[in-house]
């Protein structure tokens, strides 16, 4: 999920608001603490802008940083 929010740089902020969640729960999930009902992968998935299968194929997150500095972003 991580991968996808970064891709449309959002915040976890912005990705719980558009699914009517906490931040703590978009936490939660990227760091793979909690899975998300049907319902709210749904959500999650719309909001992001893939198809919800694409959060179970595999993804180099070699590419990503472990921390993303959102306000330096363009």
């Amino acid at each position: 999920m991580k991968y996808f929010r970064f891709r449309k740089k959002y915040t976890q902020e912005k990705v719980a608001e558009l699914t009517e969640t906490s931040v703590t729960y978009i936490s939660q999930l990227e760091l793979g603490h909690h899975t998300p009902s049907f319902d709210k992968l749904e959500l999650l998935s719309k909001a992001l802008g893939v198809e919800a299968f694409e959060f179970f194929v595999k993804r180099d997150f070699k590419k990503l940083p472990p921390r993303v500095d959102m306000a330096n972003m363009e």
